[in-house]
């Protein structure tokens, strides 16, 4: 495959390290990136690679796609890509004895948010005495651990310099404060080559990413520095780059006709965003594009699932009824897990006395209302987990619910489920029964949203197995709990087809034919009036991410009295 360098590019890839690549999205930085590690490979020794480390499995995805296109298969195993995360971990886990004398141990992340929810106390205190006392880490001190061991050890150092004589690191601007010590370190043995976007920097609520992290690594090593922003491979002969620098940099909006945006009455949401993007889908097919990829975004969770719920309906448009539109959804999911877990609880009655099958599903409400809590704690979740850890001992024990959903679920197994052995039709009866009232209102929610793992078909068929051995869904929460951890490690590493939705901060380091970016009246909102000038100056670096995702087409789907994307009183 021949590749034309611009002459930076050019001079970038003649260059000896350390260098340092600045470019926007579509640059051409990864391109760039593996084309240097392609010519560094001859002066690798036997068992030697080059370490390529990102922040996402969908990052590494990418640049494993793009290997494909610049590298043989002799080459390409050469070439070791990996997270951040992923990097330090194993370090951790083959030199981590050290630290404490003990074997370490990962508290993987649903296990942490349920032991920080049941914490009374300083979390980020108890991490540290975690991982010093108990050789127990959480993954935000994988990367602390290993820099300790390789600034600690001259031998540990020397190892990995010579397993990875050089190392590029993508979005260099988003590196943790451990992570720079852990680069810094290896830094000294190894050739280094980083890749930065300045106003890619979306991360301002760590506390960690400091936004001065360039100029740290100007100080220490002094690259050779190149500048790509100019260039765009993404979506060349198309405006959607200038379109998003203009709302990035506060500028009056060019008129690019790549770039629709659709205001809303409040009453006319669901049926804006249903054809903004049956449309998106139906102009790239006309323009020619068979199988298009369509990312929808949003700024949350919640907004996300509301779209997809609006996608997975029929809408009538011009009397004409039109099918729900077929689409995945990417996101981090732990609530709707927990809640499937709920679910699957429901399907084990057939299997137990009431007092057993309800003490269980009782506590798998708690379970949830523990993980809810510990991703954002507030007096009313911890005190549900209370009310459930309490419904579940008075069921075990045979004594009268006081709880009033737990009343009405007591009369649901009293009139019994009835199962038929269809797997999706069965869940859909268990979720039901779990529409009892508010107090489960939002674990509900959740549950419906389940599909958004795409992971029916390994729910479906796991519980199809389990119906045919045994003509009851025995052990079905073991089951669901593994269905839906194999869809999660599988979700991010998935090449992008059809239409998918996710958060725009999940959509980072991938591309798509067409955007269609929509903001909701509230939650979901670009902009509001309380935003600090930083507050607003991150809300644009995240739609300029968003916005730059697309080869072909952006459609922005925002409130009619929503705030201007450009405003002349904030610059």
């Amino acid at each position: 495959m021949e590749i034309q360098l611009s002459e930076t590019a050019q001079q970038a890839l003649a260059q000896d390290c350390p260098v340092l690549v600045i470019g926007g999205p579509g640059s051409g930085k990864t391109t760039l990136s593996l084309l240097k590690a392609q010519a560094m490979l001859p002066a690798l020794q036997s068992g030697q690679e080059i370490l390529f480390l990102s922040f996402s499995r969908a990052a590494v995805r990418q640049v494993e796609i793009r290997c494909l296109d610049i590298l043989d298969s002799k080459e390409r195993e050469q070439i070791a890509v990996c997270t951040y995360h992923a990097f330090a971990m194993d370090i951790l886990l083959a030199h981590g004895r050290l630290l404490t004398g003990r074997p370490p141990n990962i508290i993987y992340p649903v296990e942490e948010k349920l032991a920080k929810a049941a914490f009374d106390g300083d979390w980020s205190t108890e991490v540290r005495r975690l991982a010093c006392d108990e050789s127990r880490y959480v993954f935000s001190q994988f990367a602390t651990a290993a820099a300790q061991l390789v600034v600690g050890s001259e031998s540990i150092a020397s190892l990995l310099a010579d397993k990875y004589p050089v190392i590029i690191l993508d979005e260099f601007q988003d590196t943790d404060d451990s992570q720079w010590k852990l680069v810094k370190a290896m830094s000294l043995r190894s050739k280094t080559v980083f890749m930065a976007d300045p106003d890619q920097r979306i991360f301002d609520y760590d506390e960690r990413v400091d936004p001065r992290r360039l100029d740290h690594l100007r100080a220490h090593l002094r690259p050779a520095e190149f500048d790509l922003s100019t260039e765009n491979h993404r979506s060349p002969g198309t405006g959607i780059l200038q379109f998003a620098n203009a709302v990035l940099q506060n500028h009056p909006l060019p008129k690019i006709k790549e770039v629709n945006t659709i205001l809303y009455q409040r009453k006319a949401f669901d049926s804006t965003v249903y054809k903004s993007v049956l449309r998106t889908l139906n102009s790239l097919r006309k323009a020619g594009i068979a199988d298009p990829s369509v990312v929808v975004l949003a700024r949350t969770n919640e907004l996300v699932g509301k779209i997809s719920a609006i996608l997975g309906s029929e809408h009538k448009i011009n009397g004409r009824v039109i099918s729900p539109i077929e689409h995945d959804v990417l996101w981090d999911a732990d609530l709707s897990a927990s809640a499937a877990l709920v679910v699957a609880s429901v399907l084990e009655w057939s299997n137990y006395s009431k007092e057993v099958a309800l003490g269980q599903t009782f506590d798998r409400i708690g379970d949830y209302f523990d993980v809810k809590n510990a991703i954002k704690s507030t007096k009313t979740t911890r005190q549900k987990s209370e009310h459930y850890r309490r419904a579940a001992d008075c069921a075990r024990k045979g004594k009268k619910q006081w709880l009033k959903s737990a009343k009405y679920l007591a009369a649901l197994y009293d009139s019994g489920l009835a199962l038929s052995g269809d797997p999706t039709q069965d869940w859909l009866n268990a979720r039901d029964l779990l529409n009892v009232g508010k107090d489960l209102s939002d674990l509900y929610a959740k549950a419906m949203f389940i599909r958004l793992f795409r992971a029916t078909d390994e729910i479906g068929s796991r519980l199809s197995r389990v119906w045919d051995l045994h003509g009851s869904y025995k052990d079905a929460i073991n089951h669901v709990r593994r269905a839906l951890e194999v869809s999660k490690l599988q979700s991010d590493q998935r090449v992008p087809h059809g239409c998918v939705l996710m958060t725009i901060h999940k959509a980072k380091g991938k591309e798509f034919d067409g955007v269609v970016l929509v903001e909701g009246e509230y939650k979901g909102a670009f902009f509001r009036n309380t935003d600090t000038k930083t507050q607003c100056e991150a809300t644009r670096r995240l739609l300029r991410v968003g916005i730059t995702r697309a080869r072909y087409q952006v459609t922005i789907v925002r409130p009619k009295d929503a705030p201007a994307l450009f405003s002349q009183t904030s610059m």
